[in-house]
Formats: C-alpha cells, sequence, structure tokens
C-alpha cells in the first residue's frame, strides 16, 4: 500500500512540472540596472491567459523588490505606431524596461494519464465478488505551448536578455501561467538584470 501511495506521488510530480527550459542569452554589454518599473506584455490572444502571465510576472517580480506593471491594465491602444509613440506612452508611465511574452507555436497531442481504479465488492450470504473500477485516467488531449521571452530597456534598441520556454497546457491556464512567470523572473534574477531596492 505504501509503495502505491509513493507511485501515486512520483506521478503527481512529474506532471506538475510542465515547464522546460533552455538556457537564457544576454547581451554581453548589458549592465544591471534599477529600474524606474518594468512593463509585462503578454501577447497572447486569450484575454485569461494573458492577464494571468503579466498579473503572476508583475507580482513575483513586485516580491522581489522591482516594480512592476501590467501593460493590459496601462496601455489602452491595440497596436502602438512606432516606437517613438511607445516611448511617449512609457515615459507617462515612468517605465524603463519591457518583458515581452511571445507564443512561438502550440500543438495538441493525446497523453495517456495513469488509470486510478476502485475497488468495488458485493457481499451476500457469504459470498464474496469483487472487481476494479477504472475512476480517472486514459487518453486525454493535451496542448504543447512554446513560448519566448524577450527583454528591452531604454538603453538599447535591441533585446537585451532572451529565453525559450515550453510546457504542457493541461486544462485551465492558470497553472502553466504561473510557472512560465516564476521560470522567468527566476532566470531573469539569476542572470543579474536587475540592481533590486530590496
Amino acid at each position: 500500500m505504501k509503495m502505491k501511495h509513493l507511485f501515486i506521488a512520483f506521478c503527481l510530480v512529474v506532471f506538475l512540472v510542465p515547464a522546460i527550459a533552455q538556457n537564457t542569452w544576454k547581451s554581453s554589454d548589458y549592465k544591471a540596472e534599477s529600474y524606474r518599473k518594468v512593463m509585462v506584455y503578454a501577447k497572447v490572444s486569450d484575454a485569461v491567459a494573458r492577464h494571468q502571465l503579466e498579473d503572476n510576472t508583475v507580482k513575483l517580480l513586485t516580491d522581489k523588490g522591482i516594480v512592476a506593471i501590467t501593460a493590459y491594465a496601462n496601455v489602452k491602444q491595440a497596436r502602438v505606431a512606432s516606437r517613438e509613440a511607445f516611448l511617449a506612452i512609457a515615459d507617462s508611465l515612468q517605465v524603463d524596461a519591457l518583458l515581452v511574452y511571445s507564443v512561438n507555436g502550440t500543438e495538441k497531442r493525446a497523453q495517456n494519464t495513469p488509470t486510478l481504479s476502485v475497488g468495488v465488492g458485493v457481499g451476500m450470504y457469504g459470498g464474496y465478488a469483487g472487481a476494479s473500477v477504472p475512476i480517472a485516467g486514459g487518453m486525454k488531449m493535451v496542448t504543447d505551448v512554446k513560448l519566448s521571452v524577450d527583454f528591452y530597456n531604454r538603453a538599447s534598441r535591441d533585446e537585451q536578455w532572451a529565453w525559450q520556454l515550453s510546457g504542457t497546457l493541461n486544462g485551465g491556464t492558470d497553472k502553466l501561467a504561473y510557472t512560465f512567470a516564476k521560470a522567468t523572473v527566476k532566470a531573469m534574477l539569476k542572470d543579474g538584470l536587475f540592481i533590486t531596492k530590496k
């Protein structure tokens, strides 16, 4: 019985680690800064997923002492005509850096999940008949998501830091959005992109 519980716990851990990442890239002349604000922008067509990704990233950055804001709540234009127009918006919001998530591709596939069974038995007049009935598991459709993350600042026209992430969307977008945000913030801090106030 103990071995069965260990196996179920192992399966849960394996299936709850959806983000796989390659190495990050950082511009050779990048110097860490203390930005007034970092704007987080997720170029994601689903509004709920966009909000989740931006909100989670902003919260995690803020928890580390980096002032950050979401693009969805602060930029009302769907498209900005030029770099100069965006810089004018950034100036009005005191934004010095921009973190952009972009979806590079999605692919649906069938995934076999572990079967969880429960024993069912019927006893009568001293006899007993039993069977195992599956209550969960089998084949289901999941979506593999590839995401790129780019970091820009006012000091340069080009990206200063980049990363590629991939993960599996299994149900709602909330868990994957949090996992992507957490992995991104951790990688940015590890690569020394910020001079933190904390």
